[in-house]
């Protein structure tokens, strides 16, 4: 007896699965898809060009700038007693004056206190008169409140430096974790602020700052000097003398 094969149902391969046909309108979200995430990516690399650019250190000179103008220099003398000024004053006040005289611009101007002894203003008055002399183009204005009100303010303007910016401004958190500030590569806010105002007050002629002196003249004497050495066949150089003393046999 032999026996009869069953029917086998064998399942569906990938290779049998049949594709379906995709229609435009199906396409259609995935190509806007793609579209937006290119323009993103596009987007991102331009951000981060930017911030790249961004990264550079800013300079200091050109944050906190030094820059050149007329200053106001102004000394409180003090009201005398009946003896007039006393050696202390006087000093100043004939300091003040030649500092005036070198690198003042315009009249020196004497205010005088209101509401004062009109007897010591003139004694102080005219001992600033005798020591500032003739040629000083003193003014005198009467009546201007300032806050030393027992003392004639002289004052004068000369040709200043000074750093325009405000040192000790602090708009960024230096060690903030809440922003993005403090990630960056960049030199704080106050960042030589503090450096130019040294500067500034430090250098003795302001247009140092804007640029260098000139060549000195030569030593005539000295180059001929060594010219005549030359011919000689000797060394130019300056001699320095020498103590051949040794220490250790100074000190027994």
């Amino acid at each position: 007896m032999t026996a009869t094969p069953y029917p086998v149902c064998l399942p569906e391969t990938a290779s049998m699965v049949r594709p379906r046909p995709v229609s435009p309108f199906a396409r259609r979200p995935a190509v806007i898809a793609v579209t937006l995430l290119a323009l993103a990516v596009g987007g991102c690399a331009r951000q981060q060009s930017a911030e790249k650019l961004a990264q550079f250190p800013d300079n200091f000179e050109e944050r906190h700038p030094i820059v050149l103008g007329d200053v106001r220099k102004s000394m409180d003398v003090f009201l005398a007693g009946n003896g007039g000024l006393d050696h202390r004053q006087s000093g100043d006040v004939r300091a003040f004056v030649d500092a005036y005289r070198k690198k003042g611009k315009g009249p020196l101007i004497a205010a005088l206190p209101a509401g004062a002894p009109h007897g010591a203003v003139q004694r102080t008055l005219a001992d600033i008169r005798k020591l500032a002399g003739s040629g000083s183009n003193l003014r005198v204005s009467g009546g201007e409140s300032h806050p030393t009100a027992a003392s004639i303010r002289l004052s004068y303007s000369e040709l200043g430096a000074k750093v325009v910016s405000e040192c000790g401004q602090w708009p960024h958190d230096l060690a903030g974790g809440s922003t993005l500030q403090s990630w960056t590569n960049k030199p704080y806010h106050n960042l030589g602020c503090s450096y130019q105002t040294m500067m500034a007050a430090q250098v003795a002629d302001p247009v140092d700052h804007v640029r260098g002196r000139p060549e000195s003249d030569i030593d005539v004497d000295k180059r001929l000097g060594d010219i005549e050495q030359v011919r000689k066949n000797s060394d130019p150089t300056t001699k320095w003398p020498q103590d051949s003393t040794k220490i250790n046999s100074a000190l027994q």
